[in-house]
């Protein structure tokens, strides 16, 4: 009788602590194991999900008109272990846990006021021609603001992800957006201008369908530089700055909102214009409102734009490398003066030039990290 009693506790007791080992295993696949600032601003965060394992860099803090990046490192504990990933990112302007209280809240009047994040993207591989990504796959995404975008002292990001087919996952980001304020301007144009943009033409009707069809294309193996970006031109002279809320004044004196999406700099006619980073021409052309155009693909839905240019030194399908000569700057198409405009898209949202001159994508970062699983 003893022995049965011994056998029968044993039993209990190998299957309490089977249980007890199998629910610190579960959590251990969902913890964040730390967080750290790497330098000024920039922040790294290790994520620890089971067999895999997740370094994502990013910065703390933006202003609307730029981007949150977001470069992920995703690890596997397992050697040899292929890596096939779909992830996303979206940016909340509210807290993490507002949001998940609205997506669970079941009163279908609560349901209509559910949260939308300010701006989603997939991220992609940097390394996009790689047949197979084994231990180890790098990833980049952007988040871009506009420039009315409201600013947050607790906003979030959140990062969803699949891994080989297995069930979705996420986990959350804490980030600010930080207050801007942009300046005002009030253009007066004169009659040709005036007639330039309030009279219907269907050759400009269709050119601005072209151009917003080419900024809407995300190719996720249109990776050609993550360098910061140089300005396009010797000149330092702003004439416009970029976020302005503008106000044409018409000929007959109407007058009509618009916004700079870009810096304008005023430089001689004739003045070399070269690739602020290197990608893809995929357009050089003549346009009404903007004259001779050219943009250029650096990333997967990031593109650099240069308007009014008096000559094109590029082709469509060009692929050209930072510093390469495109154009040379003008005064055509919507322009009251010699300049070169120069503007960066990121998903179709209009951000800020000089966002990009500094280390965006942090390459020299991710280049000196270490492996983090344990």
């Amino acid at each position: 009788m003893k022995l049965r009693k011994f056998f029968a506790c044993a039993i209990f007791a190998f299957f309490s602590l089977g249980g007890i080992f199998a629910e610190e295993t579960s959590k251990a696949e969902t913890k964040i194991t730390e967080q750290s600032e790497i330098d000024t601003g920039i922040q790294e965060l290790f994520v620890d999900k089971g067999s895999f394992g997740f370094t994502v860099t990013y910065k703390k803090s933006n202003v609307p008109g730029e981007v949150f990046f977001l470069r992920m490192l995703v690890e596997s504990k397992k050697q040899g272990k292929k890596i096939d990933i779909n992830a996303k990112a979206e940016l909340f302007n509210r807290p993490t846990e507002t949001v998940k209280e609205t997506e669970s809240e079941s009163d279908e009047s609560e349901k209509s006021k559910e949260i939308k994040p300010v701006c989603k993207s997939d991220f992609y591989y940097l390394d996009p021609f790689k047949k197979n990504h084994k231990n180890v796959a790098e990833l980049l995404t952007g988040l871009p603001m506009w420039t009315w975008d409201k600013d947050c002292s607790d906003a979030s990001i959140k990062i969803t992800y699949t891994i080989n087919g297995e069930e979705e996952n996420y986990f959350e980001i804490p980030v600010v957006i930080e207050p801007k304020d942009y300046p005002k301007e009030t253009i007066k144009l004169n009659s040709a201008l005036s007639d330039l943009i309030s009279k219907p033409d269907p050759e400009k009707k269709e050119q601005s369908k072209q151009l917003n069809e080419i900024l809407a294309t995300i190719d996720p193996k249109g990776v050609y530089d993550t360098k910061p970006f140089i300005r396009p031109m010797g000149g330092k002279r702003i004439t416009s700055e970029f976020g302005q809320t503008r106000t044409f004044v018409y000929s007959n004196g109407k007058k009509a909102p618009s916004y700079h999406c870009g810096l304008d700099f005023g430089i001689p006619e004739g003045t070399q214009v070269v690739a602020c980073a290197g990608g893809k021409v995929v357009m050089a052309r003549w346009r009404i409102v903007t004259g001779y155009s050219v943009i250029i693909e650096h990333l997967p839905g990031l593109y650099s734009i240069y308007y009014h240019l008096s000559e094109l030194k590029c082709s469509e399908g060009d692929i050209v490398k930072q510093g390469d000569l495109i154009a040379l700057s003008g005064c055509t198409g919507l322009s009251t003066g010699p300049h070169l405009h120069w503007e960066i898209r990121l998903n179709s949202v209009c951000v800020n030039p000089d966002f990009f001159m500094s280390n965006y994508a942090f390459d020299s970062i991710s280049k000196d990290s270490k492996t983090r699983l344990r």
